[in-house]
């Protein structure tokens, strides 16, 4: 368990708190692809109340992409930070079903890796529109998402620029 708890807060600083199911919009496409029993039907069959599902949803896991007994090692690599309702529901699918949120979840970690690359050397300057994407990413990620704040941030960045 120590082990889990360690990944689990690794990747927390690598990707930020909070549930990567929720971040990478899982439960929307899942809700596209009519095969696999949607969250809300699995929340409905369960029957939590509002008071179990906040709680649920509070308390963060560290799921295996790999499980370990097919293997699957408890690394960074091989884990994702979910909260305890998505972690029941995922195990609640079959193993196909499963590998595709697996999947999403690996493809998410892919892309936060790729964006957060761009960002790494701080001898290269990125262009105005870089910063934007970044501000706006970061923004979305906290949820705190505001249009006029975005809008005097890049209307900063201009004037910066135009300075130069």
């Amino acid at each position: 368990m120590k082990q889990n708890k360690k990944i689990r807060e690794e990747l927390e600083e690598k990707y930020g708190k909070g549930c990567m199911f929720k971040k990478a919009k899982i439960e929307k496409k899942i809700e596209e692809k009519t095969t696999i029993k949607t969250y809300k039907k699995f929340l409905q069959e369960k029957k939590y109340t509002g008071k179990a599902i906040k709680l649920y949803e509070s308390q963060m896991n560290l799921h295996h992409l790999q499980h370990r007994s097919e293997g699957g090692e408890t690394t960074v690599e091989n884990g994702a930070v979910i909260n305890s309702l998505a972690h029941m529901y995922i195990h609640s699918l079959s193993r196909e079903q499963e590998e595709f949120i697996n999947n999403e979840l690996r493809e998410y970690k892919r892309q936060a890796d790729e964006i957060k690359v761009v960002f790494v050397d701080e001898d290269i300057e990125p262009d105005f529109e870089l910063r934007a994407m970044q501000f706006e990413i970061r923004e979305k990620e906290k949820g705190e998402y505001n249009r006029a704040k975005e809008k005097q941030e890049l209307e900063k960045l201009t004037r910066d620029i135009v300075e130069r």
